[in-house]
């Protein structure tokens, strides 16, 4: 091995830089911050992660673990002998700088320590500095609150946390009233947890488009790495609900406004080394910052997934900073040219849903641009709390695909599946028990859609029938495919009882159907989904196939043709 390498707090999308230093021949060693600001809630959270990363971790790794005594630490570090420390997350950005100044390594400047981690110093500077800032105030009452409030006089207000990560504790605040119950609930929150004076930043609103800037520096060398852009949705209770963001794949007009003011924040607050993820807001006067990391971009970003998009992940960039300098400038030269477009969609759920199946998994799996998928929460918790956070989100999918518009296509349908039809995606799938209008009748199906050439039956009830071959579940999955049509026939209650089962089926049995295939479903199955027949025709569509205009008269049939 070439030497160690700190990482602090290394967890979401920093864990891989553990296999971006053993590649380069180095070893990784963990340290874990002590200086954990929040609730109990929210350091119980932050040890969850940590502890869910770790047991990623390669077995023999060293972790330095948590202690309250910086003068310990250090002394287990000094022993360690590194050559760099590097932030593996925002948690541990603090750390990180006073260990690199006490050890003599290159780093980021302590004094700037504020500005790099407090929302309200970051700004301060950027004001101090002539930048574009927003206006703001740390309240420690509600009263505090309610004079800023007066003395800028802007209606929409944002509070959130001093501290904290992605949309924890931010409130959207539409007027005064709002405002000061969004002061208190946050105010009263962390008293209850710490018994301690409590505070909360509230600033003012901008309205625009929002963005991240990921950036890495060498020497106060920056280097832009990827632009994403946000869609997020602003729920009853006032949070600020993650849709997805998605890859920013073409620089359009004020894109390089954005980016040439991103360099500019980085010099302000005196960032020097490692990567710096930043989130600003462009409106009609231009991008403003609302605020700046100097760690890897969150959202537990696979390095193969950002490598297909980009060309380049964000770790690996970032250690070019620190071992690699010559290659970290060769690289500054290069174009930014994004190799596909990508997308992370966080599922919103509206309320509290009951989630003992989820449906969603098999559904996420259909799509064209999917990659892979997280529903850590599903099985853990039968009962999924409202979103109003990254944490409370139903799950998280990552899509990517050649073609820009399969992506925003999916990511519409899943929005539009989440908010109006969130059953499919999150439900134990009891039968309906609608008596549909019409019994299932074979031969009167065959004979109004003319049923020629080949014909599958995939029944629950039936075990044979004339001109057709019939299938049940265990003979579903070997029957040969090529059929010129298929019948659906599924009206047993244990057929709708385990909804991922039942899908697969459904989704197994529409690749049993050729191309320009015609698949057949009366009402007596799709009266038994939820929705009826507008969850058939989600589940037709997610299998790829083209629902047809249905024939007039008294016809219930829904036809669709395979693609």
């Amino acid at each position: 091995m070439k030497g160690k390498i700190l990482l602090v707090e290394c967890m979401s999308t920093g864990a891989n830089y553990v296999e971006d230093i053993i590649k380069r021949g180095y070893e990784p060693v963990i340290v874990e911050a002590s200086d954990h600001a929040g609730t109990e809630a929210d350091v119980a959270l932050l040890k969850q992660i940590r502890d869910v990363t770790q047991k990623k971790l390669p077995p023999d790794i060293k972790i330095i673990r948590e202690n309250p005594d910086y003068n310990e630490i250090l002394r287990q570090v000094r022993e360690v002998n590194p050559l760099h420390v590097i932030a593996g997350s925002e948690f541990g950005v603090g750390l990180t700088v006073r260990l690199a100044h006490d050890l003599g390594l290159p780093g980021n400047p302590i004094e700037n320590l504020p500005a790099m981690t407090q929302k309200d110093a970051m700004h301060e500077a950027l004001k101090t500095h002539g930048l574009r800032y927003i206006r703001g105030k740390i309240v420690t009452s509600v009263q505090e609150a309610a004079d800023f409030y007066d003395e800028i006089g802007a209606e929409g207000i944002v509070v959130k946390r001093t501290r904290g990560a992605a949309t924890q504790g931010l409130h959207l605040c539409d007027n005064r009233e709002d405002m000061l119950q969004a002061v208190e609930t946050e105010l009263n929150k962390h008293m209850n947890a710490t018994a301690e004076k409590s505070d909360v930043l509230i600033q003012e609103r901008i309205n625009g488009r929002e963005f991240i800037v990921n950036t890495v520096s060498s020497n106060g060398e920056h280097r832009l790495v990827s632009v994403w852009e946000y869609d997020k949705v602003k729920m009853p209770n006032g949070t600020n609900a993650y849709n997805y963001f998605e890859t920013v794949n073409e620089l359009k007009i004020g894109h390089s406004r954005l980016i040439r003011y991103a360099f500019e924040v980085a010099d302000t607050i005196g960032i020097k080394y490692g990567p710096i993820h930043g989130e600003y807001m462009i409106d009609e006067k231009g991008p403003v910052l609302i605020e700046v990391n100097c760690r890897p971009m969150g959202g537990s970003m696979p390095r193969q997934f950002v490598d297909m998009a980009f060309g380049q992940h964000e770790t690996d960039s970032a250690l070019d900073a620190y071992l690699d300098p010559k290659r970290f400038a060769l690289k500054k030269q290069e174009l930014y040219r994004p190799l596909r477009k990508a997308a992370v969609k966080y599922f919103i759920l509206p309320d509290d849903t009951p989630a003992d199946t989820a449906p969603v998994i098999s559904i996420s799996r259909r799509l064209k641009s999917y990659y892979k998928g997280s529903f850590d929460r599903v099985g853990r918790e039968t009962v999924l709390a409202r979103t109003s956070d990254v944490e409370t989100a139903g799950g998280t999918l990552y899509l990517i695909h050649d073609d820009e518009k399969v992506v925003k296509r999916e990511l519409e349908l899943l929005h539009t599946l989440e908010m109006k039809y969130p059953r499919i995606l999150f439900h134990d799938l009891q039968p309906e028990r609608q008596k549909p209008a019409e019994d299932f009748d074979l031969p009167k199906i065959m004979e109004r859609t003319a049923c020629h050439g080949a014909t599958l039956l995939f029944s629950d009830k039936l075990t044979q029938a004339e001109g057709v071959i019939v299938v049940n579940t265990d003979e579903l999955p070997d029957v040969y495919d090529g059929f010129d049509q298929g019948i659906l026939d599924l009206r047993e209650e244990a057929s709708f009882i385990d909804t991922e089962s039942l899908l697969h089926k459904i989704f197994t049995f529409f690749r049993k159907v050729r191309q320009g295939g015609r698949v057949i479903v009366p009402e007596s199955t799709y009266c038994r989904l939820p929705y009826g027949a507008d969850g058939m025709d989600i589940l037709a569509k997610l299998g790829g196939l083209q629902i047809e205009v249905p024939s007039s008269g008294k016809s219930s049939l829904l036809i669709a043709t395979v693609l």
